[in-house]
């Protein structure tokens, strides 16, 4: 729940101002955006749901995965592994 409230802060702050983002790396790896090649995101979570645990209202127990939204174009990077803030 934690994480919902963390969102919920973003989005009232983003509300005034444009939000500037950060800088991360995945697997060793500087992350840019595929589309515009910016290289500052906002980081959330989206949990990936499956048929079959939908279907049995277990969609609790499926995996989530990390996104980077792009500041610049609003272009939305899905990751598995955790995205590391770089300086």
């Amino acid at each position: 729940m934690g994480q919902f409230f963390t969102a919920v802060k973003r989005g009232l702050e983003a509300m005034g101002e444009a939000p500037t983002g950060e800088r991360y790396s995945v697997a060793g790896r500087a992350v840019s955006c595929g589309h515009c090649g910016h290289d500052q995101f906002v980081e959330g979570r989206a949990q990936l749901n499956t048929a079959g645990m939908t279907f049995l209202n277990l969609d609790w127990a499926n995996r989530s995965a990390a996104t980077l939204t792009c500041t610049a174009c609003g272009r939305i990077e899905w990751f598995l592994a955790d995205p590391e803030e770089i300086g």
